[in-house]
Order: structure tokens, then C-alpha cells, then sequence
């Protein structure tokens, strides 16, 4: 059964990109997202990322909590805008 999942990979610059972080309802607040970003930032570090960077909306304080508890620091917000056609 798949529980969760991340995606990491390099961009243009040489940083490590975090994409994709989930776990399923029923298996989070267990530590499995906090493992899946770990196992994450390892595998950047060893492919010789020096950092790694993700986006997340503002408003989701789990994702924000999360983040923070493993090193994540917030540089900037980004600001998205939207218009019925």
C-alpha cells in the first residue's frame, strides 16, 4: 500500500527541488512525511546539492509546521493571481 511520497530532483542551478510531499489520511501524523523529507534531503546532499528549496501555500500550517521542524526557512511569499475568463 502506498502511504506517501515526495519528489526531489536538481533544477537548472545546481538546487535541490522538494515537490510533492503527501501521506495519505489515515497514515499521517505518524512521522512519515518528516522520514520522506529526510530520506529527501539526504539524497540531495549526496548528489552535492548545497540546498534545497520548496513552495507551499501559506495557509496550510501543517505543511508549514512540518517544514520548519526539518530546517526550512521561509525567504520569500509568493503572491498568485486569478481571473474568470
Amino acid at each position: 500500500t502506498l502511504v506517501g511520497s515526495v519528489m526531489a530532483w536538481v533544477d537548472a542551478e545546481g538546487d535541490g527541488v522538494i515537490e510533492d510531499v503527501f501521506v495519505r489520511e489515515p497514515w499521517r501524523q505518524q512521522g512519515i512525511a518528516k522520514h520522506l523529507l529526510h530520506q529527501a534531503l539526504t539524497y540531495l546532499k549526496n548528489i552535492g546539492c548545497e540546498c534545497a528549496v520548496l513552495k507551499v501555500e501559506t495557509a496550510n500550517s501543517s505543511a508549514l509546521s512540518l517544514y520548519h521542524a526539518v530546517g526550512f526557512k521561509e525567504v520569500s511569499e509568493e503572491i498568485r493571481y486569478e481571473r474568470d475568463l
